[in-house]
């Protein structure tokens, strides 16, 4: 049997632990809907998307991802590359978030909405299906749920037009190009692996596609 005094840091870091995430949750439910409402015009009022916009589905997406993109369009790692109309529009906007604080409070909130599928576009093949397996899987998952420890979020539902804008990106430098963009870089080296457009449109159209 263990000594009580062998149990007791571990306990009182456990008990530590678990009041921060109460704490974190209080913040996110009580401060959430306010700091989340300069993002509704864009990503719409439960995080659903707005096609119009551009803006993808965001809610249920993965609190760690999100608020790395946060952070990475305040310090311009995102949205400051020629050409990147809608990272500018989003850099714009998640300036009204000024501190890691809020953004953590907004990144739980959207966190916990419900996960909404993107509109299905472009039909299903099975040359997106087997290139998604061969290439996307490794770090995305078969199913397109992510991976934390990778740093790869979910892809599936999310809007197709959204993933080949993102792929795009990628190849263009847009995005993983700048210095300290580590995960970034990795993205836009397999992002290259895809041998034609229409191979990129069959890909993202699967991952959309994929339960999310």
């Amino acid at each position: 049997m263990r000594r009580s005094d062998e149990r007791g840091p571990r306990a009182y870091l456990g008990a530590v632990l678990a009041a921060g995430a109460l704490l974190a949750s209080a913040a996110a439910a009580a401060d959430g809907p306010v700091l989340y409402k300069p993002c509704v015009a864009c990503h719409g009022p439960h995080g659903e998307g707005v096609p119009a916009t551009g803006a993808p589905n965001i809610s249920g997406g993965e609190a760690w991802y999100l608020e790395r993109q946060l952070k990475q369009f305040a310090a311009g790692l995102r949205g400051g590359q020629p050409g990147d109309t809608y990272g500018a529009t989003m850099k714009a906007g998640s300036a009204a978030l000024v501190s890691d604080k809020d953004r953590s409070i907004v990144v739980a909130y959207v966190a916990s909405l419900p996960r909404v599928r993107a509109a299905m576009g472009t039909a299903v093949t099975g040359n997106g299906r087997n290139y998604f397996n061969a290439i996307c899987s490794a770090c995305h998952g078969s199913n397109g749920l992510g991976n934390e420890a990778l740093g790869a979020p979910h892809l599936a539902g999310l809007p197709a037009a959204y993933l080949a804008r993102q792929l795009a990106a990628f190849k263009s430098g847009q995005r993983g190009a700048q210095s300290g963009d580590k995960l970034g870089a990795q993205m836009r080296a397999i992002s290259t692996m895809l041998p034609d457009a229409r191979t990129e449109q069959d890909v993202v159209a699967y991952a959309a596609s994929l339960k999310p």
